[in-house]
């Protein structure tokens, strides 16, 4: 049995595990939803998931069940739940925004370069940026709901980053636009790939390299793979859970008010689950063999350039988006300031 085979396994397991909250024998007036994620039960937007449904059980108990659909199980990507939710394919989903900065990019914000550089900050980004996510979405047909921060970015290779040699030509697995337009100017290879296809690009070696938390190397047992990750903290993206509005709309009133009553808990606790894992991620990797270089050994001039190569994606961002983007960033700072 190969790992890609036993890791299905676990976590088909483990979304079943999520699922149940949603398929007990409910009422026959029981809501039925499904909520689509193509990460899996085990990585922390499946953690946010549980949580989330959790909770929501405990304000309205039977009235619905949302049955979680993790490790892409409805046969949507990130790419693709946006409009699925949008269209009402699927009720609700929780989705790496990131992969939606095609739609709008105010999207990719989460995503630029050290704009975050701690949780704290990656924290008040979403609140500055919430307000317009929100209009983004109702224009859609859509709500929002809740975040669920990705642990900072580093990078998977064969050799540590600790030099502008590791980085020249490496072909190296980005989620974004941004992160292909930062690392090309820093003279790697990317390629921006899907979270789902990633291990058969390493198992076939196209791909040498990986940007991604220690977090999403657990998921995917990189240690087969990769010998090195190093600590950038470069970005951390954002999950966001939204609904179709119509779907919403329909719910008895209750429910709505419990969905909209319990997103800052579901926040506090996504933030605290990210904070929590990343040194646990670090010891994980460090027991299957792996070498983590933490920013501290990280050369000066590494991160300098790295900062030189984003600060044009910041400012292409900040052109794109006009005042929208502006606003949001003196919001950011003034709650950095206060």
């Amino acid at each position: 049995m190969t790992i890609t085979r036993r890791t299905l396994m676990r976590n088909a397991a483990l979304a079943g595990a999520i699922g149940a909250l949603g398929n007990r024998a409910f009422a026959a007036s029981t809501i039925r939803w499904d909520m689509a994620d193509e990460y899996n039960a085990d990585a922390l937007s499946g953690k946010a998931s549980k949580y989330f449904l959790t909770e929501l059980q405990k304000k309205v108990g039977d009235q619905i069940a949302i049955t979680y659909q993790g490790g892409g199980a409805l046969g949507y990507k990130s790419a693709d739940q946006f409009d699925a939710v949008q269209d009402g394919a699927v009720q609700t989903a929780v989705t790496l925004m990131t992969q939606l900065g095609g739609i709008d990019p105010l999207f990719n914000l989460s995503s630029l370069p050290f704009i975050a550089k701690t949780p704290k900050e990656a924290y008040l980004l979403w609140q500055a940026a919430r307000p317009e996510y929100e209009k983004i979405f109702a224009d859609n047909n859509m709500v929002l709901l809740w975040a669920m921060p990705n642990p900072p970015s580093g990078i998977f290779a064969d050799r540590p980053i600790t030099s502008m040699d590791a980085l020249n030509g490496l072909r190296i697995r980005t989620y974004d636009v941004n992160g292909t337009q930062t690392l090309m100017k820093a003279g790697a290879a990317p390629l921006q790939i899907a979270w789902s296809d990633l291990i058969p690009q390493l198992s076939t070696g196209a791909i040498d390299a990986v940007l991604t938390s220690a977090d999403g190397g657990v998921q995917l047992s990189l240690w087969d793979y990769l010998s090195d990750f190093t600590e950038l903290n470069y970005a951390m993206g954002l999950f966001m859970c939204h609904v179709n509005k119509d779907a919403f709309d329909a719910l008895p009133k209750d429910v709505q008010d419990a969905m909209l009553g319990i997103t800052e808990s579901c926040d506090a606790y996504n933030w605290q689950i990210m904070t929590d894992s990343i040194e646990a991620s670090y010891t994980i990797l460090r027991d299957h063999g792996m070498t983590v270089t933490t920013a501290a050994d990280v050369p000066d001039d590494v991160f300098a350039t790295l900062n030189a190569a984003g600060a044009a994606v910041r400012e292409d961002w900040v052109a794109k988006t006009g005042s929208r983007g502006a606003d949001v960033l003196a919001r950011f700072d003034a709650l950095k300031a206060g």
